[in-house]
């Protein structure tokens, strides 16, 4: 939900803000060749929402796409 009202309202709300109301562990997995949203946005998340696990992938904006199995490994091992 937090993603969510985040896209649809991204001129009134701040990730920053919306990952402050987060109170879970959280498991980015990123596309380091992604040409939309590069790799120094999931630093920037890891670096102001401690309980992050980050999991770069050789992919580009979709990785569950391009390398399900390396999606789902890293899935798997996180749960």
């Amino acid at each position: 939900r937090l993603m969510t009202g985040f896209m649809t309202n991204q001129r009134k709300y701040s990730l920053d803000v919306l990952l402050s109301r987060l109170h879970c562990p959280l498991l980015l997995i990123w596309g380091d060749l992604d040409p939309w949203v590069g790799p120094a946005k999931a630093r920037r998340i890891k670096e102001f929402y401690a309980d992050t696990r980050l999991v770069d992938l050789p992919a580009g904006h979709c990785p569950h796409d391009e390398v399900p199995e390396m999606v789902n490994a890293a899935l798997l091992e996180w749960m």
